[in-house]
């Protein structure tokens, strides 16, 4: 094999190989970014549990029973029957 043919065949085998690096640095920084963003809405899922069990507490503990009347269809007829 002279010289010229083998600097050729390492650049062809180099080339598929350079492809193959980039794909995989973009994957790697792809996989860091969602990586990130599930950390980001794990948060945020916890966040509103704790503010849905805040809201539950609060309906338990509120007193209905007054300001609000039961409703008769019979009575409470809208103006336009």
């Amino acid at each position: 094999m002279t010289k010229q043919q083998n600097l050729n065949e390492q650049a062809s085998f180099s080339a598929p190989i350079e492809d193959l690096q980039v794909r995989i640095a973009f994957l790697d920084d792809l996989v860091e970014q969602l990586n990130q963003q599930v950390t980001r809405q794990n948060l945020e899922i916890i966040n509103l549990q704790k503010q849905m069990t805040l809201l539950y507490q609060r309906v338990e503990s509120a007193d209905l029973s007054e300001g609000i009347a039961e409703f008769d269809p019979i009575i409470d007829r809208p103006p336009h029957y």
